[in-house]
């Protein structure tokens, strides 16, 4: 028999607010809702893997994990690190709910990102996802920001200046945590997966209307997650086809 494969830790991103709402890992907020966003995550199954949710925030001021889980990262035990998330479009080419899976994720201030491992067996089952959804998968970098980018002229800048195709706000700054917490050289071990669903596609015209238009896409793709098309949806259908799963 083979070994049995590794858990998951599944990242997430609240609607703004909520954790702070929800009090943290304090448990000032209601008892589900304080246990899903509790600092060590919320744990579950996908088929045969064990996989742990972990609500990180957004912007700089992600959250740190609770000492539970960090043992189980430093361990060895989590074998992968999931982020299926939201993002704007920087590639003018790319639409609302085309897929990008990171092959190299930029962070804005320059700094070089965490070094890690790229899982490299998901082509056939993200080309499945996007077929079934109607829409373009593209291998590019991505972009971690530290806020909202909705103007025309911003996005094609960025574009431009680093060649990436999406733009979010958490992602390098949750890897960048991880690896200064953890042992040199552990992050490295952990194969990631960064997948974003395009929520704002770059607006065709500059002026206001077109940036509040960009603006309300984005903000709605994280607070709105339901539907076919939506964030949710997409998670269903990544993990359902895991590899393990």
């Amino acid at each position: 028999m083979g070994e049995s494969p590794g858990e998951i830790l599944f990242l997430r991103v609240p609607p703004l607010g909520l954790i702070e709402s929800a009090g943290g890992s304090g448990g000032r907020g209601p008892t589900r809702l304080t246990a899903a966003l509790a600092s060590n995550g919320f744990r579950g199954r996908v088929g045969e893997r064990s996989i742990t949710s972990l609500w990180i925030g957004m912007g700089r001021r992600v959250r740190e994990p609770g000492r539970q889980l960090l043992e189980r990262i430093r361990s060895g035990r989590i074998s992968d690190i999931i982020d299926i998330g939201c993002a704007g479009a920087l590639d003018p080419s790319l639409q609302r709910g085309d897929l990008v899976l990171s092959s190299g994720d930029v962070a804005v201030d320059g700094v070089v990102p965490a070094v890690v491992r790229r899982r490299p067996d998901l082509s056939s089952l993200l080309h499945e996802v996007a077929a079934s959804r109607g829409v373009t998968l593209r291998p590019a970098p991505i972009l971690t920001h530290e806020r909202l980018i909705a103007s025309r002229d911003e996005r094609i800048e960025l574009f431009d200046r680093t060649g990436c195709a999406a733009v979010q706000i958490e992602h390098v700054w949750f890897l960048r945590l991880l690896q200064s917490l953890l042992p040199d050289r552990t992050l490295e071990k952990i194969l990631v997966t960064h997948l974003v669903l395009i929520t704002d596609a770059v607006p065709r015209t500059p002026g206001r209307l077109a940036t509040a238009r960009s603006a309300w896409h984005a903000l709605a793709g994280y607070a709105l997650p339901g539907g076919s098309g939506g964030i949710a949806s997409l998670r269903r259908e990544v993990l359902s086809r895991w590899p393990g799963a």
